[in-house]
């Protein structure tokens, strides 16, 4: 996935049409994304192509024309996402409030997801080892 700046979504539309991108897992068109909206959320046509070109604008969706069609697909993960914005949240927290937030998180999960998340962090600190100095 490629680097964006820009990675707040401004409403609970513009996160409920990447969900469905992020679901589809390939680029959609614009009556692929509408039809895996959630039904409260499932607009007409041409307010989910304002979402998905206001999305590309932003440079979060890649657009792609093919023959009348165009194509959108996201360029930054569900992760990433969801990385970036607990990032931002907690960027002007202080040491101890960052802490005590991710722990908090971390306390909150399922059985066998803490060991998942043990080995994603064995894996982050290897490639931070293996980094040229």
């Amino acid at each position: 996935m490629a680097r964006v700046s820009a990675v707040q979504l401004q409403g609970e539309l513009q996160l409920e049409v990447m969900r469905a991108l992020w679901r589809l897992g390939q680029a959609s068109s614009v009556e692929d994304v509408r039809s895996s909206l959630p039904a409260r959320q499932r607009g007409a046509y041409n307010t989910v192509q304002t979402i998905l070109n206001r999305l590309a604008e932003r440079g979060l969706l890649a657009r792609d024309r093919q023959g009348k069609a165009i194509f959108y697909e996201p360029r930054i993960s569900e992760a990433e996402y969801y990385s970036r914005s607990v990032r931002e949240a907690l960027a002007e927290a202080s040491a101890d409030a960052r802490r005590t937030a991710l722990a908090q998180l971390v306390g909150d999960m399922a059985p066998g997801e803490l060991d998942e998340i043990e080995a994603l962090a064995r894996e982050v600190a290897q490639r931070r080892d293996e980094r040229p100095a």
